[in-house]
């Protein structure tokens, strides 16, 4: 009767752990695909569409970046075929999500092989469910990406009975890391600490690997898509017109995004608690030796922001992930600190969910005193968890940890929710908006007429008109309005043919708010004027914020 009665309740917590998952993975899957992701896939399908080489199509990211989302969008393209862009968000999202249930498939084979099965669950699971149960603002980004391949490289360097095999495996997925965005190569090394936590050997050789594999990727993109070289440094000095030094109000700046962060993602209070329970169980040298890759692991995770100098809150993605992982860990390998941990992320948890409901005033007002709050609540964690881990104390059982870290991780998910809390795009809600009027406006204007594209690539995305512009979205001209540095760039020169030799565009798509006309450059002004008529009476009714100019007869 016992043994059934034990059946019974681990199929119910088995059932309620999937349903838990599952829930938070369809609340996940409601928002839209960030202005980020639209703007990458609009600037693919409309310049593809006008003819444009794939290879010479700027996207404002890297190479690598620009090869996975046109992946994705190909396997849209061959699963429901041109559709809507309403329908993209779904399709988008189901390839993404089986991505990550085979890269959690890998890395828990690989740490199932070095470290058991517990482990094994518990870091895969977490990871999984962080990757797929993504704030909007991260989900696909390039630093998203980069988590994600980080996370395959460990599980590819661990399965392998054969070290080198290993080695060679993960090699190029940790280069990939690199390769979507180059301020995400901390991302690979934290992947290497980790790899090193199983078996330093791995880790050596992966690193040998990777180094040799990016410095060819590198080479390659140099020699053979020389644009793409030109565009990675104009896109740094768009960003940093002077070398980047480790400043005093930088770090002020970091400090206070991760805390912003933190707020959103309540798991990253937990992170700190999780990495200490972790070190706690171990002995000797294997403490000390913890201790240091949990301090750079956690260092490397913020690199990124840092190194970018926006701190914008998807630059964090990787940090996230990290701390999910921390925590998937110490729960199953921890379980002293299995009520410790649920109850905290319970509190943190219920403290999101009030803070990001409060008024955008509000939250701007009182951004100091939280981010404050929930720094210092890290810490208390962290040093609580030192006298926690090693306890025994009641045991909770494992589906649990799935249900408290699903709860964790959504609230940067749930609808009406800001993207950040108080930083940049804090006035962004998340939820559903139809791109139905600008699609419908492309469609008006004929689904194959050519256009040029003044506009954010999520304008391209919705309206799906080709364009034969190289420069779908054309960020030079864009930025050169405001800062006039920019036109000194090689990237500027060459964004400015689009307005002498792309002469088949029919109509010309400007973007109040984003693109500004008044303060362009003189030249680009009278190409403009030259080429389409601009006037009152000539422009085309669109659905704002567009203005819509007729080429000249």
């Amino acid at each position: 009767m016992n043994l059934e009665r034990g059946g019974v309740a681990r199929k119910a917590g088995a059932a309620t752990a999937v349903l838990a998952a599952v829930a938070a993975m369809v609340v996940a899957s409601l928002a839209n695909l960030n202005g980020d992701v639209r703007y990458a896939l609009g600037t693919l399908e409309t310049a593809t569409r006008g003819g444009v080489n794939f290879w010479d199509i700027f996207v404002s990211r890297p190479l690598g970046y620009k090869i996975f989302m046109a992946a994705l969008d190909e396997g849209r393209v061959l699963v429901v075929g041109e559709t809507a862009s309403d329908t993209t968000n779904y399709v988008i999202r189901a390839e993404t999500y089986l991505l990550v249930l085979a890269v959690v498939a890998v890395l828990f084979v690989g740490i199932r092989r070095v470290s058991g099965l517990p482990g094994a669950a518990g870091i895969a699971g977490a990871t999984g469910l962080a990757l797929i149960v993504a704030p909007p603002w991260h989900f696909l980004e390039p630093d998203w990406v980069a988590a994600l391949a980080g996370a395959l490289a460990v599980g590819a360097a661990c399965a392998p009975r054969r070290w080198w095999v290993g080695a060679l495996l993960a090699g190029p997925v940790a280069m990939l890391v690199v390769a979507v965005k180059a301020s995400t190569f901390p991302i690979a090394l934290i992947a290497l600490l980790i790899i090193a936590v199983y078996d330093r050997r791995r880790a050596a050789w992966t690193l040998l690997s990777t180094a040799v594999l990016t410095g060819i990727w590198f080479y390659l993109v140099r020699h053979f898509e020389p644009w793409e070289w030109i565009w990675l440094g104009d896109l740094a000095n768009l960003v940093h017109s002077a070398p980047q030094r480790i400043y005093k109000d930088e770090l002020i700046k970091l400090r206070d995004a991760i805390g912003d962060a933190a707020v959103l993602t309540p798991v990253l209070v937990l992170g700190p608690a999780a990495a200490v329970a972790l070190i706690r169980r171990e002995t000797g040298g294997r403490r000390w030796f913890g201790a240091v890759i949990a301090v750079l692991a956690a260092g490397f995770s913020l690199a990124p922001a840092y190194g970018q100098g926006e701190f914008f809150n998807y630059h964090f993605a990787s940090s996230v992930v990290l701390a999910a992982g921390a925590c998937g860990a110490a729960f199953a390998l921890c379980p002293g600190f299995r009520m410790p941990l649920v109850v905290a992320a319970l509190i943190a948890t219920g403290a999101s969910l009030v803070l990001l409901r409060q008024p955008a005033p509000w939250r701007l007002e009182h951004a100091t005193t939280v981010v404050w709050a929930y720094e210092g609540a890290a810490v208390v964690l962290a040093v609580a968890a030192w006298f926690f881990a090693g306890r025994t104390g009641l045991a909770l059982p494992w589906f649990a940890g799935v249900v408290v870290l699903s709860a964790a991780l959504l609230p940067p998910v749930l609808p009406g929710h800001p993207y950040s809390f108080s930083n940049y795009n804090y006035t962004v809600p998340v939820g559903r908006s139809s791109d139905a009027p600008l699609t419908e406006f492309g469609r008006q204007l004929g689904p194959d007429t050519p256009v040029l594209y003044l506009t954010y690539g999520t304008i391209n995305h919705a309206m799906g008109n080709p364009t034969s512009c190289r420069y779908p979205s054309p960020l030079w001209l864009q930025r050169g309005a405001v800062l006039p540095r920019m036109r000194e760039r090689q990237s500027y020169a060459d964004n400015l043919r689009c307005l002498t030799e792309d002469s088949d565009a029919r109509y010309l798509i400007i973007q109040n708010g984003w693109f500004n006309l008044p303060r362009s450059a003189p030249d680009v002004r009278a190409l403009i004027d030259q080429r389409f008529d601009c006037s009152a009476a000539a422009r085309i009714p669109a659905p704002p914020p567009l203005v819509v100019c007729p080429a000249r007869p």
